[in-house]
């Protein structure tokens, strides 16, 4: 039993030594900038409530698992309600008619897997998950009452050594809420596509 355990730990050594030595690893910090369309499901439909925008804040670590595969592992979070002077009122809002609906907040984790096409371009696929507070017309929720497991696609372009241009869309669809004072308490869950540029710096 000594043996195998013995050379399973140095694999494992192996492995990290491999990751340490390679380029492609390491930390992120960036901010992007997102065009965003909001769709509502309801009970009998679903409706177009158009568009918004979001300034993100994102940050992340690139964990190789050899020289053409890597995995990227991280978090956002949503700046507007801060630049907007955290009044708490009309952030991003989404309308349709005389509708809307205020994203005040969202934040999130996700994980990215995906492969390089040569050194500084990346293709990637993402999984999401979301907790927004999202406030339709008339409602003023104290914290996060919506939350979403999406999916995304990326691109990446590495300049400078260390400097990431990432072009993505995804989808956020949520799970469903009730409102009293919102269509008149029917069931409604808001769903988010976006298209994001971003920048981050590599470390």
């Amino acid at each position: 039993m000594k043996y195998p355990l013995s050379l399973f730990a140095t694999l494992v050594l192996f492995n990290f030594a491999a990751h340490a030595e390679n380029n492609h690893s390491g930390f992120y910090i960036g901010v992007d900038a997102s065009y965003e369309t909001m769709s509502v499901k309801t009970p009998t439909a679903t409706e177009n409530f158009g568009s918004g925008s979001s300034v993100i804040l994102h940050a992340g670590y690139e964990l190789p698992l050899n020289d053409k595969y890597s995995v990227l592992l991280g978090g956002t979070y949503d700046i507007d309600y801060y630049l907007k002077g955290s009044t708490g009122t009309d952030v991003t809002v989404f309308t349709k008619g005389t509708e809307k609906i205020d994203q005040k907040i969202k934040w999130g984790f996700y994980a990215a897997p995906g492969m390089y096409l040569s050194d500084n371009r990346f293709l990637y696929a993402k999984l999401i998950w979301t907790n927004m507070k999202t406030d339709p017309d008339g409602v003023k929720s104290p914290s996060p009452n919506f939350s979403s497991v999406g999916y995304g696609f990326g691109y990446r372009y590495t300049f400078m050594q260390d400097n990431l241009i990432t072009l993505e869309w995804a989808s956020l669809p949520t799970n469903k809420k009730e409102f009293a004072s919102f269509k008149s308490g029917a069931a409604i869950a808001p769903n988010l596509s976006m298209i994001t540029l971003g920048w981050a710096k590599k470390f």
